[in-house]
């Protein structure tokens, strides 16, 4: 029934989803055939997405609906169910009006619209969308309900598949069908399925086989004679006598997610509730729909499975080596060292193996993503103690240069887990960002997939995207580094500080040579902590950006955004009963001038992009930040061990045709190793 093209988009999503595997295929080809045979935890993922579907009332008249969560307070249902926000004000949603496991009614709790936070609505796609209040009427929140993700992207369902809605028929309690549900048809706006529905159904979910959300239901579509509605008997329909049951329906009709999401985007493009929705992936949405399994179903391990590989099985009998690395303080204290070389374990096996190497493993733990903007702390003023503290950066007259929050004008700064950033509204980089480091309760985990975010509580125009680094040399270099944030209380907690540092606030351009080379400039602060304080108190706050020249060059295919040509580093530490601060800077002008930026080049050295220790007070001439001290009228320079270092008296415009030769101007240290750094 369907085209290549479809079945192509089909499978791609589904790899995406699941990864591109003989179980996928085999799932494929049970679509395709009409297979419907599926794993027993079908059900069990059904029960996840009937979460966040819920009833709606209406009043004046007096009706009833569907509706579901598609973001955090986020819902959407039909036009002609609430086709303005005073219809949306006046109705409610219950949540929970099904049947539990022994047929017992649940206690259905309802929640509030607040259409003067968010409403739009679409006559022409029957679509209305609304803010719904955090809180229940009983005090109950709202996020224990989640949200269904929405992908934009074609590929979610072919004709012949199996399609399943999510209901409340005649405002009963919360239905599926699971038989005689096979999707028939598309349109562009529209998909048509032969899954029963009642009146009351109306804003439905309408999903696929892996559960993903195809269409919002709306309405039936009878059979026509001369466009004469035809009833059961074979005669034209008449509304004055017919009741709607002697109609001859041939399909029901769902509005496209893909029609739904293009035109919120169009229409809406920097509204904060729909970050969920606008960056919406088929591994995202696998990832926000186990999350809110996790939190319904209590996990359990999965035992583990018998080796019965006989060479593998000798590992257990195997003589077994392992060697680790320790460090001894001054004190006597021992630690083991935490990284990837200094443990190592190998083992002797009885039996020889010409056994391919095995596949790199996948990470221990999944982002999880917090969709919540408010509960990001942000950098710590304090997290260095009690009278250390280390406020953020004077902007000056900088002030004026801010990115400032769409639905919030007086906020301008950035808060994530762990740290915090400020943008420059005309660069579309960020000024800086501040990040509360702490070394010592750092977990070394196995990266996952790095997914790279738009930030929703900024427009996303003063923002410089994915696409800018396609076709380029340019690298997508973390400003706060991934690695500093992957600490917290748990695994589960680093991985999460981890992720919220993949936002596109917290990265420029920088040259893929130096972004993927060697680590000195990214460990910068690990060299100081190391040579500066004991390793059992490894805490440090990092400030770090670009520096934003108003003589940077564009790149020819992007001529409206100057990329930076030198990134500046400030890590402050405790020492003895003060403060110990240094800075430093980068320089990737040589190596764009000699290379570019669009050629692949297979060697370049790394001494080609110059990094230097300069004084704290160079960072703030170049930049025209202040950086405080923890007193009052006391600054970071002042505990800099370059402070009486002469520095540039002038700013000389960045040129490509300079001198090649490696003079360091006055001030600056050049660093080859960390051995080489000023403390």
């Amino acid at each position: 029934m369907s085209t290549k093209e479809v079945r192509d988009d089909r499978y791609r999503l589904l790899a995406q989803t699941f990864g591109d595997n003989a179980e996928t295929r085999r799932t494929f080809e049970r679509i395709i055939a009409g297979n419907e045979l599926q794993p027993i935890n079908y059900l069990s993922h059904g029960l996840v997405a009937a979460r966040p579907v819920c009833r709606l009332t209406l009043t004046n008249p007096r009706g009833y609906a569907t509706g579901f969560l598609i973001a955090p307070q986020v819902l959407i249902t039909n036009n002609h169910v609430y086709p303005n926000a005073a219809a949306a004000k006046r109705g409610f949603a219950e949540f929970d009006l099904e049947l539990d496991v022994f047929d017992k009614p649940k206690i259905p709790i309802r929640f509030d619209f607040d259409p003067d936070r968010l409403f739009i609505t679409s006559a022409a796609l029957d679509y209305t969308v609304v803010a719904v209040k955090p809180l229940s009427d009983t005090g109950i929140t709202l996020d224990r309900y989640g949200f269904l993700p929405m992908i934009g992207e074609p590929g979610k369902v072919v004709e012949g598949e199996w399609l399943t809605i999510i209901q409340h028929p005649a405002g009963e309690a919360k239905q599926v069908c699971i038989r005689e549900n096979k999707f028939v048809k598309r349109t562009a706006d529209c998909l048509w399925y032969t899954t029963d529905t009642l009146a009351g159904s109306s804003g439905a979910l309408v999903a696929n086989n892996s559960w993903q959300v195809v269409a919002l239901h709306h309405s039936g579509v009878p059979e026509k004679a001369d466009d004469r509605i035809q009833t059961l008997d074979g005669r034209d329909y008449d509304p004055g006598r017919d009741p709607e049951t002697a109609i001859k329906w041939v399909a029901n009709e769902g509005i496209r997610v893909s029609r739904i999401v293009d035109d919120l985007r169009e229409r809406l493009p920097d509204e904060i509730l729909f970050e969920p929705v606008f960056n919406m992936t088929a591994p995202r949405a696998q990832a926000v729909l186990e999350q809110f399994a996790g939190a319904m179903i209590k996990k359990t391990p999965s035992p583990q499975p018998i080796e019965t590989d006989p060479v593998r099985s000798s590992k257990s009998m195997s003589a077994r080596t392992v060697r680790i690395a320790v460090d001894i303080d001054e004190n006597g204290h021992v630690s083991v060292r935490q990284d990837e070389q200094a443990t190592k374990e190998s083992f002797r096996f009885e039996a020889a193996t010409d056994r391919a190497e095995p596949k790199e493993p996948p990470p221990e733990y999944e982002v999880q993503f917090d969709f919540d903007y408010c509960t990001r702390q942000g950098y710590n003023t304090e997290f260095l103690g009690k009278g250390f503290s280390v406020p953020l950066p004077q902007l000056g007259s900088l002030e004026a240069d801010v990115t400032r929050f769409v639905h919030n004008p007086n906020e301008y700064i950035l808060k994530y887990h762990g740290y915090s950033a400020v943008m420059h509204k005309t660069r579309k980089f960020a000024i800086y960002t501040a990040a509360s480091i702490d070394g010592g309760n750092r977990f070394n985990l196995r990266r996952p997939h790095d997914e790279w975010r738009f930030d929703p509580r900024i427009p996303r125009s003063a923002q410089i995207g994915g696409n800018y680094y396609a076709s380029n040399q340019f690298d997508r270099g973390h400003l706060t580094r991934y690695e500093d944030m992957e600490y917290g209380t748990s695994p589960l907690n680093a991985v999460a500080f981890a992720a919220d540092s993949l936002h596109f606030t917290n990265c420029v351009a920088q040259h893929a040579k130096f972004n993927r080379g060697k680590q000195l400039w990214q460990g910068l602060e690990q060299h100081i902590l190391e040579r500066a304080i004991k390793s059992d108190k490894f805490a440090a706050q990092v400030f770090t950006g670009p520096v934003l020249d108003q003589f940077d060059p564009v790149w020819e295919k992007y001529k409206d955004v100057q990329y930076p040509l030198q990134f500046w580093k400030i890590a402050v530490c405790r020492f003895g009963s003060g403060l110990f601060a240094a800075a430093f800077l980068l320089d990737q002008s040589d190596v764009i001038s000699k290379y570019g930026i669009e050629a692949a080049v297979d060697e370049v050295p790394f001494s080609a992009f110059k990094t230097y220790q300069v004084p704290i007070a160079e960072v703030e001439r170049l930049t025209g930040l202040t950086f405080a001290g923890s007193k009052a009228g006391t600054f970071l320079r002042d505990v800099d061990p370059l402070k009486n270092r002469v520095s540039r008296q002038q700013r000389r415009p960045t040129r490509f045709n300079e001198s090649s030769v490696d003079v360091a101007p006055p001030g600056y240290v050049p660093l080859e190793t960390g051995s080489d750094i000023v403390v």
